[in-house]
């Protein structure tokens, strides 16, 4: 019986070292372009303060916020000088975003 309980503690000690592993980093800036498949983004590194575009990949999976309401990529309508904030999962693909948050459309 200690073995299992053993065995039992290890998957959930080693299943939640794993949930901590994820790796999420935002990037905030403001929007350039956006085509099908992807958004160009100025991006302020947050050590240096400078500006650099960075250009992230959308796919079915990308989740995008429009004013906390989710709307396809296609309708989120990506106007050039907005504010944008794309997450990125870390460890997966530095350039597939996860979730793209934008504001209210004016």
């Amino acid at each position: 019986m200690r073995i299992i309980t053993s065995v039992v503690c290890s998957v959930i000690v080693v299943l939640s070292a794993a949930t901590l592993v994820a790796h999420n980093v935002a990037f905030k800036g403001t929007a350039l372009e956006a085509d099908n498949t992807s958004v160009r983004v100025n991006v302020v590194d947050a050590k240096t303060k400078t500006v650099a575009p960075m250009v992230f990949v959308v796919d079915t999976e990308t989740k995008v916020l429009r004013d906390d309401v989710v709307v396809t990529f296609a309708n989120a309508k990506i106007q050039k000088g907005e504010p944008i904030s794309v997450t990125v999962d870390h460890d997966l693909d530095e350039e597939l975003a996860q979730v793209i948050r934008l504001g209210k459309t004016t």
